[in-house]
């Protein structure tokens, strides 16, 4: 018998690998693991907005923040100061607070955000929009799933390289799984 296993992205990225091999392991089961393109990649290269421009950022920091009680002050002053592309995965819901805590902290106003719906999809949007402007322009809104946010200077470069355009249409490309169905039936 074979079983797969497929995940949208790149199963090391924020996925249940871990708790999935352990299951492996202790049960001598043989597997192979083979790597997808994360997300930030993909999203980031659809988007037009080069993670690591030379010149914007040296690094990227790939996050998350789905619970508001998983990222302590101090860190939040670290990511308002620092100079990497931040990457927030499975944020959308909680985005209001991310940005809230960054201004908070004194994020470097040249610093953008992009909320990447859909990404690499024909339904994919973009939506650009500086931080401390946030509340009048994206506050409240929800998102589309999948959804990354992109923060740092980087963002900007959306502007002058977004080769796919955002579709004009609000309806979802991938199918909703209600989670409490019974796939197995």
């Amino acid at each position: 018998k074979l079983v797969v296993r497929l995940k949208g992205g790149d199963v090391s990225f924020f996925s249940n690998i871990l708790d999935e091999l352990q299951i492996l392991v202790d049960n001598n089961i043989p597997y192979e693991v083979i790597p997808g393109v994360t997300a930030a990649s993909g999203a980031a290269a659809y988007a037009g907005i080069p993670l690591t421009a030379r010149g914007y950022a040296t690094s990227v920091r790939f996050l998350t923040f789905y619970k508001k009680d998983i990222v302590t002050d101090e860190y939040w002053q670290e990511l308002a100061a620092t100079k990497d592309t931040l990457v927030f995965y499975m944020s959308s819901e909680t985005l209001d607070t991310v940005v809230e805590n960054l201004v908070q902290h004194n994020i470097d106003a040249a610093k953008l955000l992009a909320v990447v719906e859909q990404a690499t999809t024909p339904k994919q949007n973009v939506s650009v929009t500086g931080l401390y402007n946030y509340d009048t322009t994206l506050k409240g809104k929800k998102f589309a799933s999948p959804t990354l946010v992109i923060i740092g200077k980087v963002v900007a470069l959306h502007s002058q390289f977004a080769w796919l355009q955002n579709n004009p249409g609000d309806e979802n490309y991938f199918t909703s799984i209600d989670k409490n169905i019974n796939l197995l039936k």
